[in-house]
């Protein structure tokens, strides 16, 4: 008889001895929402929202979740030999009917049937708190209420191993149980051992020390620049308006939390310094005016601690779909890497890049591509000053939390090709949401922010340049 398991699944697992193959191309699906967010695309490649668990824009989400029996048809890249199946049901998950296999010719043959209640191997259905975002400009973090979803993997492992296995049809019952559902990936193996969900990071980077909190905040705050002598940071008061500050940095201490000037603090609701380029501060938070190329940044000279506003940073043919946005740029502002969500976004905010012209304005941002952009956000980049390395923060990945923070090498000089995001591991992301960094090249230092305990934290933690290289 074959056997099926459902466990929920929420630690991840860092290394398997099988051969396991991930689905390449969904050859067709009975429905999904359309679009780029929730297609049954989403089902190619690796899980996204394992381990974490619970709605995701990476996953397939059939357009009726309660019409009944629904099919997805997926192909691997290889033909090979399968014992086991598996089906990551990232909410309300328990719905598996069959499996039927073929060699990719078109034909299948059912394998597995689900005859056994899947209520008596489920675990007690999982409470846990999501974080969630408001007021994207900050990417303030706050509590959510208590979330039911159920993430589960369905199992069918069979009894005797089918050799050269290259397509699947998988089907559904989605009334099996309440709510919305969605399908997060499909993986085969040729061995009985549990297919289990992996965070893409490194023994080294599980390994760091544990991170020193520097300040907290009831009021948000996020971590802006970083130069030898000072950080900067934005900090919002009672009424959620911003301002940058700057500790004095000497010696790896902090201390004179200071507000700058109003004469650079000019926005009336929010201000970040985004980058320095040459001297320059380049101060986001004004609205970017639409049909033009402004961009709601600006940029600053300073005389005698005062700040003199010399020119907006202009992007040709700059669109966005929400006033929020971020900057970054490399040592000499050649490049800048922007967050942005517009009409070509694989999702929500993704990250782009331009490069500066003669004139001092940017060239059409390019997307970074698919291998840093996910059909959720990408925000918060800040690229190191050689511009090889690039950090931001994501919640559309594999996680620790609702988002984490990732960092991807540059592989050529296309700025097209990136290597895939690495977690920054369990020491810097946790259950909570991490959502700003900076790096400070010189003494290897990360500076974050994350929201614990009902408060904001600023963090900082020992990541040797040694850590951020990619095999």
């Amino acid at each position: 008889m074959k056997k099926v398991l459902l466990l929920l699944c929420l630690i991840p697992v860092l290394s398997q001895a099988q051969q396991v193959q991930w689905v390449a191309k969904v050859i067709k699906s009975s429905s999904d929402l359309g679009g780029k967010q929730y297609s049954s695309r989403r089902v190619v490649g690796r899980p996204d929202a394992f381990p974490q668990g619970g709605d995701s824009p990476n996953a397939w989400a059939p357009k009726n979740a309660n019409d009944g029996h629904d099919f997805i048809e997926v192909e691997f890249a290889q033909a090979q030999s399968v014992k086991q199946i598996a089906i990551f049901e990232n909410l309300n998950s328990g719905c598996l009917v069959k499996v039927m296999a073929g060699t990719g010719d078109g034909k299948y043959k059912e394998v597995f049937r689900n005859k056994i209640n899947l209520t008596n191997w489920k675990a007690k259905s999982q409470e846990f708190t999501r974080g969630y975002y408001f007021n994207r400009k900050r990417r303030k973090v706050v509590e959510a209420p208590q979330v039911n979803v159920n993430p589960g993997i369905e199992y069918a492992v069979l009894d005797e191993p089918l050799q050269n296995i290259k397509a699947l049809r998988v089907v559904f019952n989605f009334t099996k149980t309440a709510g919305d559902k969605q399908i997060d990936a499909i993986g085969i193996s040729d061995s009985e051992q549990p297919i289990l969900p992996q965070i893409n990071t490194s023994k080294s980077l599980e390994n760091l020390a544990q991170p020193e909190v520097l300040y907290t905040s009831k009021t948000s705050i996020n971590a802006d620049f970083v130069t030898p002598s000072k950080l900067y940071v934005n900090i919002a008061d009672e009424e959620d308006r911003t301002k940058i500050y700057s500790f004095d940095l000497a010696n790896g201490v902090l201390s004179n939390l200071t507000a700058l000037p109003a004469s650079i603090n000019k926005n009336p609701n929010y201000n970040y310094l985004a980058t320095i380029i040459g001297g320059k501060y380049v101060v986001g938070g004004a609205p970017f005016k639409k049909a033009t190329s402004e961009t709601g940044y600006q940029i600053f000279s300073e005389n005698n601690g005062e700040f003199n506003l010399e020119k907006p940073v202009q992007v040709i043919a700059y669109s966005s779909l929400d006033d929020a946005s971020n900057l970054s740029a490399n040592a000499d502002g050649s490049i800048i890497v922007m967050a942005v969500e517009s009409d070509i976004s694989q999702g929500g905010m993704d990250l782009y890049f331009a490069k500066v012209k003669e004139d001092g304005s940017y060239s059409l941002l390019q997307n970074l591509g698919k291998a840093v952009n996910s059909a959720n956000d990408e925000y918060s980049p800040f690229l190191s000053k050689d511009g090889k390395a690039l950090f931001f923060a994501s919640n559309g990945f594999s996680s620790h939390g609702y988002d984490d923070l990732y960092f991807t090498q540059r592989l050529d000089d296309t700025w097209k090709n990136w290597s895939e995001p690495i977690n920054l591991g369990p020491k810097i992301n946790s259950a909570a949401s991490e959502t700003s960094m900076v790096y400070d090249d010189e003494n290897e230092y990360l500076y974050f922010t994350t929201y614990k305990d009902d408060a904001y934290q600023l963090c900082r933690v020992k990541l040797p340049k040694s850590l951020l290289q990619v095999n």
